[in-house]
């Protein structure tokens, strides 16, 4: 099977070498076989780290936008900010395209997602897979913003998938979990799959999970590759 090109997104409070680092053990059994390239790029909002990150990896930490957006706050503030995160992606696919997928963990995943559905919405009749053919979303989340109460609201007109294959990782005992399985709810139910590992909300690298996100991954480039 020819290798296929992601660009990784990373997590709030990180950057590229933290996921990177997440990602390894995934990515040395997809070696196995060259099924991959993984690219890694920061985003450009500079934070603190995001939980349980200070004391296991430096800095500087990153996000792509304001995270997470508020329901309370400036909304004219939040939106430009993540126009300014699909701009950047914009940039990156025309500076070290083409790729052949996207790959984002939690607020990446969320970005990726709602990265897509954007250009799906803005550009009707483009090909679904005119920016990638693939997606993987680790621990994502539906773009949403954060109410009263920490309520979380979900933005209007982003159902209906980003009419591609796309992978969902979710964790059982992760405190986004529903939130995950939400997003893979909303993506088209034939192109859509879902694995679940036992562990929180992290991108897990211990045998028994890596052995089974590795035929899930393998499985998504095929399809993408196939269908």
């Amino acid at each position: 099977m020819p290798q296929l090109k992601f660009l990784c997104l990373h997590g709030a409070g990180t950057n590229a070498d933290i996921l990177r680092s997440q990602l390894q053990p995934l990515q040395a059994n997809l070696s196995k076989d060259n099924s991959v390239e993984f690219d890694f790029i920061d985003g450009e909002v500079s934070c603190g780290p995001g939980p349980g990150v200070a004391g296991f990896y430096e800095g500087p930490y990153y996000s792509f936008y304001n995270w997470p957006r508020s329901l309370e706050s400036e909304e004219l503030e939040d939106e430009a900010s993540l126009q300014q995160a699909y701009d950047l992606l914009y940039d990156i696919i025309e500076e070290d395209g083409p790729f052949d997928g996207i790959l984002g963990f939690s607020h990446g995943a969320t970005l990726a997602y709602g990265f897509l559905a954007q250009h799906r919405k803005k550009n009707p009749y483009d090909s679904p897979n005119s920016l990638f053919r693939c997606a993987a979303f680790f621990s994502g989340m539906p773009p949403f913003r954060l109410g009263g109460n920490d309520e979380w609201v979900y933005d209007k007109g982003i159902q209906g998938g980003v009419g591609i294959p796309t992978l969902h990782v979710a964790g059982k005992t992760d405190f986004v979990e529903q939130h995950t399985k939400k997003l893979y709810a909303m993506c088209e139910p034939g192109s859509a799959r879902l694995v679940v590992h036992g562990k929180g909300h992290e991108i897990p690298g211990d045998a028994k999970s890596v052995g089974i996100i590795a035929p899930a991954f393998r499985d998504l480039c095929h399809r993408a590759l196939f269908s």
